[in-house]
């Protein structure tokens, strides 16, 4: 989930593993997101995050192929510091 943040801060969501990159989206305080990569230089992660809550983004199992397919979820990088991991 994203860590806890100052009010009406919100944490930037990059279409790659840079935060060069101009972003593309933006998450709130305690949304929950999954984790599915981590950058060469461990400083970013990419993420799934659900576009309505209680969607659970059928990511939470093992698939054999890598997929951009993620139904109502959204999928982007940002940085790892900002998530805090609840399980796994």
């Amino acid at each position: 989930m994203i860590v806890e943040l100052a009010p009406e801060i919100t944490i930037s969501v990059h279409p790659g593993p840079s935060d060069e990159l101009e972003p593309n989206g933006e998450l709130a305080e305690a949304t929950p997101v999954w984790v599915c990569e981590t950058s060469n230089d461990e400083q970013m992660v990419g993420i799934i995050s659900a576009t309505y809550q209680g969607e659970d983004c059928d990511v939470s199992s093992p698939v054999a192929e890598d997929t951009d397919d993620f139904g109502l979820c959204d999928s982007g990088w940002m940085m790892a510091h900002d998530v805090r991991l609840l399980a796994g």
